[in-house]
């Protein structure tokens, strides 16, 4: 179809009766007629027609558009109408070109625009046509001046421009998904918004900038989704969580500082390098921003998938109003890496660290550890960083050595009150590259610089019977050992968190919780997660995700937390994957439910999501048999099956006898047949692809 959308010839577009008649011949459903419609468009955006053709043409309209004499909407709608598709022109307000972040709503109220609703498959959805054939470039306020980039300091000061228009072919804006949409846009009426709870103009206000690329890039934002942040006591922290466990994208970021709203300018001699401290836990991405003076910001979150370049995803006005004394930078510049555990790590040959936050307290003279498993054949070299200091001064605060059992132990000693940054790099000894595999900000503040004394031979007896007992089954001598050993307060090495999870364990087993106070608590989150995880719900895991994670004990319960976190992940990836079935509407299935005679790719395409969901091969005989079941509404329904659809049950001959019946298809094969028996095709592709990468065998 796109051929030969792009292959029309420009005389065509003289009449309106000649364009659709060649631009929808055998096209069979309306949603294809509109998408050849809008590449149409967007084909001639790039090459203008020799000639503007007769009055009221689509060439004619075409050159007007281009001339500023008419607009796109309207000859998307025009288009739409001639060939009998319902459409209409929606006037609203847009985060456009004019538009910067934090902006009150006033000056929201005065970006105006126009987008199109149109009619297909049942359902009405949006079109932005400006959006997608053009885009202005390089427009700027010129109230920003860029500050810091990546860690690195700078002092780019931005000049006032409208801009320039480019043409450009966006993709995003051809029915994008009104709850993201309305994030750029909000039409005027609210039942053109087709939300279900409709913004207005305040919502739509405060809310975060974000832009289109956000939505593709596999991430979204955990903290608060506002346009403005102010914080407190010059520190704000904006959090991001990766959707997809498969994404190997990174975050980054631009700092900017606002001369126009802001009190005082920057002053000429300060630098800000190196004042956001970008945190990794696993698949979360928290931006720690660190205001060295009051002021208003910019921060500017950057996204790329592996070594493509950056863009722009979302942008947020900070506003500080009171600082710290003596704010200082991060120890040193670690890029991309982050500060904590990530993927990255694991790829580095790092994987099941003891400590799981990039930040961590201690006090002045106490011993650090941090432990990983070591899963490749790789060297270790461990630094310590400090403002002011060089890595030879505090050599010796640092040291590592990997065990018999493929244990990497760090140990560290910080000899004063401050910040250091503790760097773990590796080098895989088939390639001898070094590769920066983990860093930690280790904080030891001026208040807890109580030392501690060295352990008495009571002490050490108390340890070395608490971790004999760890190696045991008795449960009661664990509990016993576990109890003197808090009571004395000891310094956790590791050995305490091993215990109370072997205590667990034992614990479970037994089914007995009339323990103390702090080990019955620890029980009892153990206890929702596990039945969290049971129930198999996206909420509930949340729930008691959540409630581990801001409990004191995170670091005894880290294991079954992840183990939580990675099925939440994988509940919510089935969830994405039936994105697409879940917006089709009954009357979209019921088409599928009147075939008498359907399709080749239809029957296949259908008979495998019916394999996919479960049902016995005696129920989908044939087709008659599996036109039965489509009819069925309710719990029953095809599209709430999809959404209940869980993993559980599948085997590797169910996915192979899937794959067999949807290979020979692609997804523009099958739509040219069914629209609806293609987004069920997405789906079943996209569950078989990921069993087969070990995704979903869980």
């Amino acid at each position: 179809m796109l051929r030969r959308v792009f292959k029309a010839p420009d005389e065509l577009g003289n009449s309106f009766e000649d364009l659709l008649s060649y631009l929808t011949e055998g096209l069979t459903t309306d949603l294809q007629r509109v998408r050849a419609i809008f590449y149409w468009i967007g084909c001639k955006n790039q090459h203008l027609p020799s000639s503007g053709g007769p009055p009221d043409s689509p060439n004619y309209i075409f050159l007007q558009v281009k001339r500023n004499h008419m607009s796109f909407c309207y000859l998307f709608a025009r288009l739409c109408r001639e060939a009998n598709i319902p459409c209409v022109v929606i006037v609203g307000v847009a985060k456009a070109a004019g538009y910067e972040v934090g902006d009150g709503q006033d000056a929201v109220s005065k970006q105006h625009n126009r987008w199109n609703g149109v009619y297909v498959d049942g359902e009405w959805r949006l079109v932005f046509p400006l959006w997608a054939f053009s885009a202005v470039s390089g427009h700027s306020t010129g109230k920003y001046t860029l500050v810091e980039s990546k860690g690195g300091a700078a002092r780019e000061k931005e000049t006032q421009s409208s801009g320039v228009n480019v043409t450009q072919l966006n993709e995003y804006f051809f029915l994008p998904d009104p709850d993201e949409f309305i994030n750029l846009a909000m039409a005027t009426d609210p039942k053109w918004q087709l939300l279900s709870e409709p913004y207005d103009i305040k919502k739509f206000t405060d809310i975060a900038h974000v832009r289109p690329h956000y939505f593709s890039g596999d991430v979204k934002i955990l903290t608060d989704n506002k346009a403005c942040l102010y914080s407190k006591q010059g520190e704000i922290s904006i959090g991001f969580k990766t959707v997809n466990p498969k994404w190997c994208g990174v975050l980054s970021y631009l700092l900017f500082y606002n001369d126009h709203e802001s009190v005082d300018p920057l002053l000429k001699d300060l630098q800000l390098e190196r004042y956001i401290m970008m945190e990794r836990r696993s698949s979360m991405w928290i931006f720690h921003a660190r205001c060295p003076c009051v002021g208003v910001y910019k921060l500017s979150i950057t996204c790329a998938q592996s070594d493509a370049a950056f863009f722009r995803i979302c942008n947020f006005k900070l506003i500080c109003n009171e600082v710290k004394e003596r704010i200082q930078p991060l120890p040193c510049q670690v890029g991309t890496a982050g500060w904590g555990p990530s993927k990255d790590t694991s790829k580095a040959g790092l994987t099941s660290p003891s400590q799981s936050k990039g930040i961590v307290h201690t006090s002045r003279g106490r011993d650090i550890n941090f432990v990983f498993a070591v899963i490749k054949d790789i060297a270790v070299r461990t630094e310590l960083v400090q403002n002011g200091a060089t890595t030879n001064d505090l050599h010796a605060c640092v040291s590592h050595a990997i065990d018999v059992n493929s244990k990497l132990n760090v140990a560290v000693k910080v000899p004063a009150p401050g910040e250091y940054a503790l760097r773990i790099h590796t080098t895989d000894t088939k390639t001898t590259e070094e590769t920066n595999a983990c860093n930690y900000l280790i904080s030891s503040d001026h208040q807890s610089q109580k030392k501690k004394k060295a352990e008495n031979k009571l002490e050490k007896q108390l340890r070395e019977t608490m971790k004999k007992a760890t190696e045991g089954t008795d449960y009661v001598g664990l509990t016993n050992a576990i109890e003197a050993f808090t009571q004395l307060d000891l310094e956790d090495r590791g050995d305490l968190a091993a215990a109370i999870n072997r205590q667990l364990c034992l614990q479970l087993r037994r089914g007995n919780f009339m323990q103390p106070q702090r080990l019955l608590l620890i029980s009892f989150i153990y206890t929702d997660l596990r039945d969290a995880m049971l129930r198999r719900n996206v909420g509930v895991l949340d729930i008691a995700i959540q409630k581990a994670k801001s409990s004191e004990h995170e670091q005894q319960l880290r294991a079954k937390i992840e183990e939580a976190e990675e099925l939440r992940d994988h509940l919510a990836k089935l969830h994405k994957f039936a994105h697409g079935v879940l917006q089709l509407k009954q009357p979209t299935v019921s088409e599928l439910h009147r075939y008498k005679t359907p399709p080749i790719p239809v029957h296949d395409v259908m008979l495998a999501t019916y394999i996919m969901l479960g049902e016995p091969r005696e129920n989908i005989k044939n087709w008659k048999s599996v036109q039965g079941i489509l009819g069925k509404l309710g719990k029953r329904g095809l599209i709430n099956r999809v959404r209940e659809f869980d993993t559980v049950h599948l085997t590797s001959d169910m996915i192979e006898e899937v794959d067999t019946l949807i290979n020979s298809y692609n997804e523009e094969m099958v739509c040219l047949r069914s629209p609806a028996a293609a987004t069920f095709h997405t789906w079943l592709t996209n569950i078989v692809d990921d069993y087969k990468g070990n995704g979903l065998q869980q």
